[in-house]
């Protein structure tokens, strides 16, 4: 909350007569995330003779004049045309709402009911501008032991991150980090062993939401089953990957064992084919029967022939 705000509503609840606040009924403080509309209301309790009501915003200088209503129609300032609009228009009932707020409209707003002849009435309302970036989920795996989730989410006031009903995610640590423009970045991580995860794909979800309440966000992604988990760089091999790894194993055996049967058959037949080259007549003489009957071949390379084969 901007100082100058804190220290307004401090003065309204300790300092101003208690007396005064029956004259204008108004809401204390109107909270809205950024971005949103708020919606800034002011009555006059009792009936007056009021000629004019004036917005105005609170600063720690002088007040800014934001718009006036009378009886001859509305106006909004220059400054404050381009998110400012009055939602109600009456001299006993008076509203206006902030379109897209930002942080620049965080203040405290005066109504002044200008009536004669008691002269102004005022009340005061406060808006609080809360912000909420996120929830992001991260799942994440290491060394194919343990899968770590995180969620985070950044806000102001101080977000509140929490698993979304979850059995798996006992034990969880939080950390926060204070940013310099106000906002606290909370982030909740749960480590789980592989062998506890469930045998079925769970759905985890991840939820923030502001102290003050209003918004809330929510965040889910799912847990693979241990069975076929599948994170980034461990890829997921499927039934049909196996087989057609097993199909090309076997395809490459078979494929050698035909080319070891042709280069035995081969050897072989270089072997019993092969002459001296200047055969003598003995050497004839012991063709002649082999080139008859081929049953009579070398009985050792026949033997190393079925032997390699």
């Amino acid at each position: 909350m901007a100082p100058a705000l804190h220290n307004y509503l401090f003065i309204q609840l300790i300092v101003l007569p208690k007396g005064l606040s029956h004259l204008v009924g108004t809401q204390q403080v109107v909270t809205a995330t950024l971005g949103e509309d708020a919606v800034l209301t002011c009555e006059l309790m009792t009936l007056k003779d009021v000629r004019q009501v004036t917005w105005q915003k609170v600063t720690t200088e002088a007040n800014e004049n934001v718009a006036t209503y009378s009886k001859r129609g509305s106006h909004v300032n220059p400054p404050f045309q381009r998110n400012v609009e009055f939602e109600d228009e009456g001299l006993q009932n008076c509203s206006i709402v902030i379109r897209g707020v930002s942080r620049g409209d965080e203040s405290c707003y005066k109504c002044l009911f200008n009536t004669y002849p008691e002269g102004a009435i005022s009340g005061t309302t406060c808006l609080k501008v809360n912000e909420l970036y996120g929830p992001s989920l991260l799942i994440t795996q290491t060394n194919n032991s343990h899968t770590t989730l995180s969620c985070s989410a950044t806000g102001r006031p101080v977000p509140i991150v929490t698993w979304d009903d979850t059995d798996i995610l006992e034990n969880s640590t939080m950390a926060n980090v204070t940013h310099l423009n106000g906002t606290v970045t909370v982030t909740i991580t749960s480590t789980l062993a592989a062998f506890s995860l469930p045998d079925k794909d769970t759905r985890v979800g991840c939820m923030v939401s502001l102290f003050s309440g209003g918004v809330t966000k929510n965040v889910s992604m799912v847990i693979p089953a241990r069975t076929h988990a599948s994170f980034p760089d461990v890829p997921e091999v499927s039934d049909g990957d196996r087989i057609r790894g097993i199909g090309a194993v076997m395809g490459s055996l078979c494929f050698i064992a035909v080319c070891c049967g042709a280069a035995v058959a081969l050897w072989c037949k270089l072997r019993n084919t092969t002459r001296s080259p200047n055969p003598t007549a003995n050497d004839r003489e012991q063709e002649e029967p082999s080139t008859l009957n081929p049953q009579n071949d070398d009985p050792e390379t026949s033997k190393q022939c079925l032997y390699l084969l």
